[in-house]
């Protein structure tokens, strides 16, 4: 998941009203999803300001809408350059690498930003998938606890903590946690799909593990 666009003014650091209003302007064009325009004006914005850290944070974001990975990747991390702690950039840069399949170099980024933030419950969530792409399940376990402690309707969330319980061979605790989900969100048919084989397994006998 990735964070909202960041505002133009942070804690008064950045004061021109031009430049704002160019920030504004781009992220209400991709709202609007004019996201080719919105790109243009942030671009021109960059170009202007190379040292303001949000005009590339959310440049970022439109490139990233505008499929443009690699130099979405090069404006998050412009931002970082510029400011170490700007905890929502680490947060997209590392989901951009990890979309990327550049995992390892995501990892650093989500756990910076979790220890910039430590109740941030998406970066959690994010590391703790990160983590789990890397077959440290114990470690990505732990995340997913610690996204859904922060964020008790993160229903993403609690998903993995459930999947995370099933590969433990803990379908009944996996199962509270889809009931969680569903409550959550009603909808999600992955979530009911899994809380169907667990329970079929479990009538049947057999093994709980997926």
């Amino acid at each position: 998941m990735q964070a909202a666009a960041a505002e133009a003014v942070r804690g008064g650091r950045n004061k021109d009203k031009a430049l704002i209003a160019e920030v504004n302007h781009g992220n209400e064009l991709l709202k609007e999803g004019k996201v080719a325009e919105a790109v243009q004006i942030l671009s021109e914005a960059a170009r202007a300001n190379p040292e303001n850290e949000d005009v590339h944070y959310n440049l970022g974001l439109a490139l990233a809408r505008q499929g443009k990975t690699e130099e979405a990747i090069k404006e998050y991390e412009e931002a970082v350059r510029i400011f170490p702690n700007y905890v929502e950039a680490h947060n997209n840069l590392g989901n951009v690498l990890m979309r990327s399949g550049r995992i390892e170099e995501a990892i650093p980024h989500f756990e910076q930003a979790v220890k910039i933030m430590p109740d941030y419950a998406a970066a959690h969530n994010n590391l703790g998938t990160a983590l789990q792409k890397v077959e440290r399940t114990e470690d990505a376990f732990a995340q997913f606890q610690q996204a859904v402690k922060f964020n008790p309707d993160y229903w993403e969330a609690h998903f993995n903590v459930a999947t995370s319980w099933l590969q433990q061979g803990r379908p009944k605790e996996a199962l509270a946690e889809l009931e969680t989900v569903l409550r959550l969100r009603p909808d999600f048919e992955p979530a009911k799909a899994l809380m169907a084989r667990i329970q079929e397994r479990q009538t049947g006998g057999a093994d709980s593990k997926p």
